[in-house]
């Protein structure tokens, strides 16, 4: 019983690690971000959440907190329904660079 009980801490642990690393590298954008642009972000998915942090320009360099702010706006027109739709057609036919 012990064990399983130190399972699932350990992996609710892991998880939270993951989706934590993930926003806390958002993070380092967040005081360049507006509240409209944080508002957005915050209704992205984790997935697409991670996509927008860990994106990279055609170069390969990664992608500047003003870029990621310019994305979220152009987001911010859109549906929260049609967000992820329109970030993954941003990503895979712009200036971004796919893994």
């Amino acid at each position: 019983m012990k064990l399983l009980l130190l399972a699932g801490v350990m992996s609710l642990a892991m998880v939270g690690g993951i989706v934590g690393g993930s926003i806390a590298r958002a993070d380092d954008c967040d005081a360049k971000l507006t509240a409209d642009e944080r508002a957005t972000f915050a209704s992205l998915t984790p997935a697409d959440q991670k996509a927008l942090v860990t994106m990279k320009n055609k170069d390969g360099s990664p992608a500047t907190c003003e870029l990621r702010g310019g994305v979220l706006d152009m987001l911010g027109h859109y549906s929260a329904d049609q967000r992820p739709t329109a970030l993954h057609y941003l990503m895979r036919n712009t200036f971004v660079k796919q893994n």
